[in-house]
């Protein structure tokens, strides 16, 4: 059932290489998403698709077994000239592989794979495993395709965990923040710059509370006794102003493009505010906290919501999941899609070998030794007897 270290690590290797020389970024799963499904018809897997996303189920027929689903995305951001060719590099003293999508979450994906691909593992393991791949993850949340993958195949939702192998560095992430976008627009009345007392100036009205964001825009949270933290940032501005453009950049005569005139003291001035709130409280509650932090002093459109994840210590497989690991637990500093399956009841843990300073970096990377162990770890939890 468990090969020895260099013959594991070389199938991991190779497994990894191969399932980065696809580089599909978000929107055009469907190569890898054929490549994947056609792989587990060929193994005799029963596999439902999705869009460019892929079910494997691996329950074992007259078994009563806790359901455990081992997730992954398949989809990645644009590669880079430093990683768009996937190869074996050492950087400094550590062999790893260098590839687009490497870390987030190719390699999570691979130990997945390896261990479903196990047939000794999963006739002797206590729980029944399904494998789901899904596409859409690196785009806007419309886009995410895991929700109608809930929705497709309704039996996912009896699961009795979810293991969400995006990186961890190792450690098991339990939870996840919320998420909410709000603009605030500060409203003033727009005047000449050179008289403006005759107006009031919306851009430094919102100066005020801006200033008492950079003081206070970090709050500690414990939950279950894992140290989370609240975040509030502004991550844009702007204001209004229509001014034409000169001749010769693509414009027809006389149209018009918004852009702020530099003589104008803004009548309006808006700020998208994102909060990010440990899963301490509803994503209700957090709206409202937001609404009461800003008060009267700027008009308030939410345009965007993403609800958080508990940690779930209290339940079994969870507990079971991190004791039989042995990782460092942490929370999960961000948002991920446990807080998908917390919508549906399952349970849901982040764990896997990439590492998160590397996602999305040019010349991504992942460690070898870190998929080695993640599989290692993975494989002792499903193969452990339930008590």
């Amino acid at each position: 059932m468990t090969p020895d270290v260099s013959t594991l690590r070389d199938d991991l290797v190779a497994r990894l290489l191969d399932h980065c020389g696809q580089v599909c970024v978000t929107g055009d799963e469907d190569p890898i998403a054929t490549t994947v499904a056609a792989r587990y018809t060929e193994l005799g897997e029963p596999v439902t698709r999705v869009g460019n996303s892929i079910v494997v189920d691996g329950r074992r027929p007259g078994r009563d077994a806790p359901l455990v689903l081992l997730v992954g995305h398949l989809d990645v951001v644009p590669p880079t000239d430093d990683d768009r060719e996937p190869r074996v590099a050492t950087i400094g003293d550590t062999e790893v592989v260098i590839a687009r999508g490497a870390s987030d979450m190719k390699a999570g994906n691979v130990i997945a794979m390896a261990a479903f691909e196990d047939g000794e593992l999963r006739d002797t393991s206590p729980y029944d495993l399904a494998l789901v791949l899904y596409g859409g993850e690196e785009g806007g949340a419309e886009d995410n395709e895991l929700r109608e993958v809930l929705d497709t195949v309704p039996w996912l939702t009896e699961a009795a965990l979810a293991i969400v192998l995006e990186p961890t560095d190792g450690e098991v992430q339990l939870g996840c923040l919320g998420g909410i976008h709000a603009e605030l627009r500060f409203v003033g009345q727009q005047a000449h710059s050179a008289r403006p007392w005759h107006g009031e100036n919306a851009l430094t009205k919102a100066g005020r509370f801006l200033a008492e964001l950079h003081d206070d825009h970090v709050r500690d949270v414990e939950v279950d006794g894992i140290a989370y933290r609240d975040v509030w940032s502004a991550t844009m501005a702007w204001t209004p102003g229509l001014a034409p453009r000169a001749r010769g950049d693509g414009l027809e005569p006389g149209e018009r493009v918004a852009r702020p005139f530099r003589n104008v003291v803004p009548g309006t001035f808006t700020v998208n505010l994102n909060l990010r709130f440990a899963p301490s409280r509803s994503l209700e509650d957090a709206e409202v906290e937001l609404r009461d932090r800003v008060g009267e002093r700027a008009e308030v459109t939410v345009v965007d919501l993403a609800p958080p994840a508990p940690p779930r210590l209290d339940h079994p497989v969870v507990r079971a999941f991190v004791n039989t690991v042995g990782a460092p637990v942490a929370a999960k500093q961000a948002w991920t899609d446990v807080a998908r399956f917390a919508e549906v009841g399952v349970p849901a843990l982040n764990y896997g070998p990439g590492l998160t300073a590397q996602a999305h970096q040019r010349g991504e990377f992942a460690p070898i030794d870190a998929m080695v162990t993640g599989h290692d770890q993975l494989v002792r939890f499903l193969t452990t007897p339930r008590s």
